[in-house]
């Protein structure tokens, strides 16, 4: 994501934990010149390693610490990664141990079967963290790339620290209603993953009284949604469906529920929470128009007359006639997809997607990548055709995750290089004789070396293809820091 944000006017599952003595550290060993270090934790169950680098944040390089995991998915629970601000007085050797003592009871509850995702929190006790009792727990949120850190495109999540109060807000009222006031204090869109030490709390108890979604009954849940021209798309991850069927169960049918929700990321806009605001406030990536909204709960309101979509705080209501509430509670309890739609001068609507693994296989090389879900990215406005000859459409598929993307590449060059290579295909298709209906799929691997297949129906002549491939080849590629792979799907005439 990008670093800079603009203003618009428009109960989780946790860990508690309570620490002791620091683990040992004869293995922590390190100097300036000897990251990353990696640490045996726990001999032969989990590694931390550890880099020093820095990240970009508006006109300014903060130096940072970033601590990844190695050895948490044996238990079928997702590596964590950690990023702290460094103090320019500190050296990169004196990163905090304490971490390490964080992670082996991580990896302790993990064992047991206690595991933790995005919009879940580990909570400390009494004492806190790091000799600190500011530090009352940590969030979870999903991981961005940084420069100078490589994941090995491992599944992860990122850890950020919660002070004083903000870890009793995310546990009552989700951590979405944090993680957006902390986007909207350092401008940064959703939220940094990083962590720094002196920085102020961005809320306390006092400011959330008063707050309507105390009001209402509320579960934690790993999902998403985005509102866009009053109509809702929820997305919902199986791992969910048990926690909203012991929920729903305990309450009447009538009941009114929330569900406390983190920032999806098709969304182009997060709402934010502030207290005695008369309107309603949003951030957003540089350049959005914020037009399609995220949030930190999604509420309905059942035994209405008519169904409808209404914005509060940081969310969405949603007041549901009896007969569309019976649809959207048997979608909760069985995981099953659902629609509805409402006509009139309140025309709305509410689409819920219970998200489904699913694997893409590549046309050219054969190789099936699966994924929770596949999120498909829209351009904002419309694309000027005119640009273009021959290519009358094309869509890309990424085959390396977000945060590995960002890390390793930026997001001007690699659209550089991809307008080249689309430059190209339109060159070589332009002229007449080339003036048929082709679909053409390329596979690049982007690392130390470029590499790029092809496979196009119906088949070029062999002396054409091989003009094409040299064509595309010659187009220079970014440096990329890691290797990045994608597809590039292109339509022709």
């Amino acid at each position: 994501m990008r670093p800079s944000i603009f203003l618009l006017q428009i109960i989780a599952p946790a860990l508690v934990i309570w620490f002791g003595q620091a683990l040992p550290s004869q293995a922590d060993q390190s100097s300036a010149d000897s990251f990353p270090v990696s640490i045996e934790v726990i001999p032969g169950k989990l590694r931390v390693k550890i880099f020093s680098h820095e990240v970009q944040y508006q006109n300014e390089k903060i130096p940072c610490w970033t601590y990844l995991t190695d050895g948490l998915a044996s238990h079928h629970q997702k590596e964590i990664s950690f990023t702290l601000r460094r103090n320019r007085q500190q050296k990169p050797e004196d990163y905090p141990r304490g971490f390490l003592d964080l992670f082996a009871t991580i990896f302790d509850y993990a064992e047991r079967g206690s595991l933790v995702d995005v919009g879940d929190e580990t909570l400390f006790g009494e004492t806190g963290f790091l000799g600190r009792k500011d530090f009352r727990g940590i969030g979870y949120v999903e991981p961005q790339g940084f420069p100078g850190v490589e994941t090995g495109g491992v599944a992860f999540l990122a850890g950020i620290l919660l002070k004083n109060d903000e870890a009793q807000i995310a546990w009552n009222l989700g951590l979405t209603r944090i993680t957006a006031l902390l986007g909207m204090k350092y401008r940064f869109y959703p939220v940094p993953t990083w962590s720094d030490l002196d920085r102020d709390p961005v809320m306390s108890l006092r400011d959330m009284q008063g707050s309507v979604l105390e009001k209402v009954a509320k579960i934690g849940v790993r999902a998403t949604y985005y509102e866009e021209q009053n109509r809702i798309l929820l997305s919902l991850f199986p791992s969910s469906k048990a926690r909203i069927g012991g929920f729903l169960s305990k309450l009447s049918s009538s009941t009114p529920i929330a569900l406390l929700t983190q920032p999806d990321l098709r969304a182009n806009a997060c709402l934010v929470w502030t207290r005695g605001g008369k309107h309603p406030v949003a951030i957003t990536p540089e350049g959005s128009d914020g037009s399609r909204k995220s949030g930190a709960f999604l509420a309905f309101v059942p035994e209405q007359k008519a169904t409808e979509i209404r914005q509060f705080e940081d969310g969405f209501y949603v007041f549901v006639t009896n007969q569309d509430w019976q649809k959207v509670r048997d979608s909760l309890l069985s995981g099953s997809d659902a629609f509805i739609h409402t006509v009139g001068a309140g025309e709305a609507s509410l689409t819920i997607n219970w998200a489904k693994p699913e694997g893409y296989t590549s046309p050219v090389t054969g190789e099936t990548t699966m994924a929770d879900r596949w999120v498909t990215y829209e351009p904002n406005g419309t694309v000027e055709k005119s640009k273009t000859v021959a290519i009358s459409s094309s869509r890309i598929v990424l085959l390396t995750s977000d945060a590995d993307l960002q890390a390793r590449v930026t997001v001007t060059e690699l659209a550089d290089y991809i307008n080249a290579i689309k430059a190209k295909v339109d060159a070589f298709f332009a002229p007449e004789e080339q003036h048929a209906h082709r679909k053409l799929t390329i596979h690049f691997d982007l690392s130390s070396l470029q590499t790029l297949r092809m496979v196009t129906t119906p088949e070029l002549k062999p002396e054409s293809a091989e003009n094409l491939h040299k064509e595309l080849q010659s187009v220079l590629a970014p440096k990329v820091r890691g290797p990045i792979a994608f597809e590039y799907y292109i339509t022709v005439w």
